[in-house]
């Protein structure tokens, strides 16, 4: 679509855009210019060019007068101020002008060849012969860029300011440089010293405070007052010396956003009293000066005359009545149809509703950077716009208020400092600008959808996307505060944003039907309405009490790993093992490929587990779960790679369920953009901080549940003739495999559990009858861990329990002999014994009893005593009470047929570890023996015994070690031992 056919151009075919702006997409790099860039050019920057300079700076009256001062006072004799103080805020054109003062001082010739240098040449020998500038001497004093105490390449052996000054006033000079520093800083060294130089001299101190505020430091505050001294005798010696200026650069404190120490402060206001007194204060650049610097920042020079007479004329044209009466009219002084030529003149090629706004509304937001700020959004408008004429399409005859591009050049809105430090509005802002405007593409948004239903509806306004270019405006007029506390824009201000000339007019009543549409229902959803007394109503796109748009912005900005990390850390805190003897989580690997060994170290221990999978590895049931299963399967000893597991049998593992954790993982983002939502507000913002907490508890609360529901599926081992793993889910929203207890009672029902005291002693024989041999209690104790065949159980009590039943029906624990053992109660079961077996009871012939004989104070079998004894019969490995009373061979020995041989028998086993079952059960068989050896009811021929033995085991396992030791004689030393 073209713009119009009209006798006058287009703005992009009179206008040329600056390479530097088509090159740079419009961001224009370098907008702050930098005088230690230009001086001493560390970067090829374009400014440090006079012509260029010269090309891109507007001539105005402020600043070619501010020149010629100093030209005056550095190239004639005549009478002339010496000391400037440059104090406006960040980008009011210090910068720039100190540039143009060290090319007018360090490049005469070429700078007054400029259209700037020959105003102010002319500016400057008014009243004067002539201006001479020739070898002049710039002493530049970058201070941002160096240290106190501290030297650089620029300046040599200096440290201090008043050493920098001579060293670049005597231009590296060594001698003279040795000879002022000697002299010390004070008024007659330096007026000396400025007098020899005998040639002008320009001194350009730019960023003072920075070198202020490192000053202030702890390291260097003692330097201070001799700093202070210098500047004082430097203020002073400039005044005196004749053609000599000195410019400072110092932000009044009231413009300067940053903090400094109450040293800084003092410093500050030491050196702007002088300033003040004896020389001037510059502003560079004025508030009508505006349009015309902008316009030169980003187009080249127009050769010929701009169509403005034409321009205005059409627009005159185009109003009709209805647009008089109720736009024009109503908009108030110097914003209407009269003197619209003269205005749009000085702001062409943007519209002056435009310039207006910026000048006289955003420029007096304290963080707005006046020049900078303005061309990094008007560059970017204006690439667009020309890129958009030039490809055929619809491009505005002047570019108003609607039409900053937010496809583009929202981001430059934002941080131009009219929001500055409020991270909450940016945001917010940036949420309404996305939403209810237009998206970065173009291709959503609440007014682009307006846009698509007026062409559906034949509303015809002669251009494309007028709710996107009226809802803009408001945007432009809400973003800060209007004049006597004013919000947002007035139904004539937003009419008029989209208002064209002849060739391009639009009607009224088309105009008005944009208007009605985004302002109602289905319009601007950020969008308010006030309607003052006796004024008319006005609209404004608000973020304060639209908490949706900050949390809509907010979850766009959550990492999908941030969501998975929470859900991960909810699932821990909310999983618990009931009766279950441990809880084991099992981390997603930081490397996808580690193997599942790795993955799966530590799971496999002798006890009941319910082992809990990471959500953001493990899910099932979405159709492509088989990775899950294959990696539960292994775990659980089985499949095509098992693990060498040896306790699977007492392994349950917890999964989740993919769709519900797609929904946890939702829930979570929803979490996490609440809590992003809350650090934005602010303490003046006390009714939504609390809606926002509320919001974010709800949800927190719902993340819980979801967490809780995802964790639909458990497996386990069974089998049923073939060993295989059970895959179940709970369909009941009020049971989750997170809780041990709910998955617990799932595996009693499935008969694959046990509840305290519910295992039958004959369900125990039934299972131990499926073995071909008897089992030691170890081994039935394992099996319960080891073998899915066997139930899991609460704990080895109910092991004991039920084993003490079976010896009460039929069964019996024999030694390794053979011999039945004797058990009154449970606790009297060892169950970790390997040297005992369990089997049915075998009934046995009742023996003859022999009549025995024992020598006096021997123990008896059944633990009796004969003359002289103690009572003390029981043994270091077991007393008679566990043996029943078998058949004991005759208590007379064989009679030796000669005398009898001895034999000392010395057994050595030195530091010999039995943490293994096999080597704890060989030296149990050693000790056994040893026992069964030297038992008192064998009347074998021992005489004497030297026990030295020696047990490193953990405190409480020793039994009564001690105490057996001790009834025998034996002296027990018990050491602490670090192993």
């Amino acid at each position: 679509m073209t713009t119009t056919a009209t006798t006058a151009p287009h703005w992009a075919d009179v206008l040329e855009l600056r390479p530097e702006v088509r090159a740079s997409d419009g961001s224009i790099g370098e907008l702050q210019m930098s005088l230690y860039k230009a001086v001493y050019q560390t970067i090829d920057v374009p400014y440090r060019k006079v012509g260029y300079y010269g090309d891109i700076t507007e001539p105005t009256p402020n600043l070619v007068g501010f020149f010629a001062r100093v030209a005056r006072r550095l190239g004639t004799g005549a009478d002339a101020p010496a000391l400037f103080h440059l104090d406006q805020g960040m980008g009011g054109g210090k910068s720039h002008a100190l540039v143009g003062l060290y090319h007018m001082a360090n490049s005469p010739e070429e700078f007054f060849a400029t259209e700037l240098g020959q105003r102010v040449y002319q500016e400057a020998a008014r009243g004067a012969a002539a201006v001479d500038l020739a070898g002049a001497t710039v002493v530049t004093l970058t201070a941002d860029y160096f240290s106190p105490g501290s030297t650089n390449e620029v300046f040599g052996p200096a440290t201090n300011l008043f050493e920098r000054f001579v060293w670049a006033l005597v231009g590296g000079d060594m001698d003279r440089y040795k000879r002022y520093v000697a002299a010390g800083p004070n008024k007659g060294t330096i007026q000396q010293a400025l007098a020899e130089s005998g040639r002008p001299v320009l001194i350009l101190l730019d960023e003072l405070m920075d070198y202020v505020l490192a000053l202030s430091d702890v390291a260097h505050i003692d330097t201070m007052p001799s700093e202070k001294a210098f500047l004082n005798a430097l203020l002073d010696a400039c005044d005196d010396v004749p053609r000599v200026a000195f410019v400072v650069v110092m932000i009044r404190s009231e413009l300067d956003e940053r903090g400094y120490p109450p040293q800084a402060l003092d410093f500050r206001d030491y050196v702007a009293a002088r300033l003040v007194r004896n020389g001037q204060t510059v502003a560079v650049t004025e508030a009508q000066d505006f349009s015309a610097i902008i316009r030169r920042r980003l187009f080249e020079l127009p050769d010929g005359e701009l169509p403005i007479h034409d321009l205005a004329r059409r627009h005159v044209a185009a109003a009709e009545q209805a647009w008089r009466d109720k736009v024009f009219d109503k908009l108030g002084p110097n914003r209407g149809l009269s003197g619209f030529e003269e205005r749009t003149g000085a702001s062409y090629p943007f519209h002056p509703e435009l310039m207006r706004l910026v000048r006289e509304e955003w420029a007096q937001v304290s963080g707005f950077q006046r020049v900078r700020s303005t061309v990094a959004i008007f560059a970017r408008t204006a690439l667009h716009w020309v890129t958009e004429h030039k490809a055929g399409r619809w491009s505005p005859p002047l570019i108003g208020v609607g039409d900053i591009p937010l496809t583009v050049a929202l981001e430059q809105l934002l941080s131009s400092g009219l929001l500055l430090g409020n991270d909450r509005a940016i945001q917010g802002y940036r949420a309404v600008a996305s939403t209810d405007i237009t998206s970065t593409d173009g291709g959503t948004g609440r007014a682009v959808v307006v846009d698509a239903a007026l062409r559906h509806d034949g509303v015809t306004v002669a251009q494309p996307a007028p709710a996107v270019r009226m809802a803009t405006a408001l945007l432009c007029y809400s973003i800060v505060g209007r004049p006597q506390g004013r919000r947002g824009a007035t139904k004539a201000e937003l009419l008029a944003a989209i208002f064209g000339p002849a060739g391009a007019a639009v009607p009224y009543p088309a105009a008005d039907e944009v208007f009605n549409k985004l302002t109602g229902d289905e319009g601007l959803g950020a969008l308010e309405v006030t309607t003052p007394t006796n004024a008319p109503a006005r609209w404004h796109l608000s973020i304060k009490q639209t908490l949706r748009m900050y949390f809509t912005a907010a979850m766009a900005l959550v990492p999908p790993a941030a969501r998975g990390e929470l859900v991960w850390r909810e699932t821990q805190r909310l999983a618990s093992k009931g009766a279950f003897d441990d809880l084991m989580l099992v981390d997603k690997p930081a490397d996808d490929r580690a193997p599942l060994d790795k993955v799966f170290e530590g799971v496999d221990s002798a006890e009941n587990r319910l082992v809990l999978l990471d959500p953001r590895r493990w899910t099932l049931l979405n159709g492509k779960d088989s990775a899950s299963r294959d990696d539960i399967t292994a775990l659980l000893g089985l499949g095509d790679h098992p693990l060498r597991v040896d306790n699977a049998g007492s392994c349950v593992v917890a999964c989740v369920n993919t769709q519900r954790r797609d929904i946890a993982l939702k829930r979570a983002a929803e979490v996490l953009a609440w809590r992003e939502v809350m650090k934005q507000l602010t303490d003046d913002t006390e009714d939504e901080l609390r809606d926002a907490r509320s919001k974010h508890d709800d949800a927190a609360g719902k993340l819980r549940r979801d967490v809780e529901r995802a964790y639909q599926h458990y497996a386990y081992l069974v089998r049923a003739g073939e060993l295989h793993v059970e895959f179940k889910r709970f369909d009941d929203d009020s049971r989750t495999a997170l809780n041990g207890g709910h998955v617990w009672t799932a595996l009693v029902e499935a008969g694959r559990a046990t509840l305290p005291a519910a295992l039958s002693a004959s369900y125990l024989a039934a299972l131990l009858d499926g073995f071909n041999r008897a089992l030691t209690p170890r081994e039935v104790v394992q099996s319960f861990y080891k073998n899915p065949s066997f139930p899991l159980v609460t704990s080895t009590d109910e092991i004991r329990r039920v084993l003490f039943d079976l010896l009460t029906t039929g069964w019996e624990l024999i030694d390794a002999d053979g011999n039945p053992l004797s058990i009154t109660g449970p606790g009297q079961i060892s169950i970790n014994s390997i040297s005992q077996s369990l089997r049915r009871r075998v009934e046995q012939p009742s023996p003859i009893p022999k009549p025995r004989t024992h020598p006096v104070g021997t123990p008896v079998p059944g633990g009796k005593v004969g003359s002289g004894g103690d009572g003390g019969g029981a043994t270091l490995f077991g007393g008679d009470e566990y043996r029943a009373d078998p058949d004991q061979p005759d208590p007379t020995p064989p009679q030796p047929s000669g005398p009898t041989v001895y034999k000392r028998y010395r057994i050595e086993l030195t530091n010999r570890s039995i943490t293994g079952a096999d080597k704890r059960d060989q030296a149990w068989q050693l000790l056994k023996e040893l026992a069964k050896v030297i038992d008192s009811a064998n009347p074998a021929d021992h005489q004497l015994l030297s026990l030295d033995l020696t047990l490193v085991t953990a405190e409480g396992d020793q039994g009564q070690i001690e105490a057996k030791a001790q009834a025998l004689g034996a002296q027990v030393r018990v050491e602490d031992d670090d192993f």
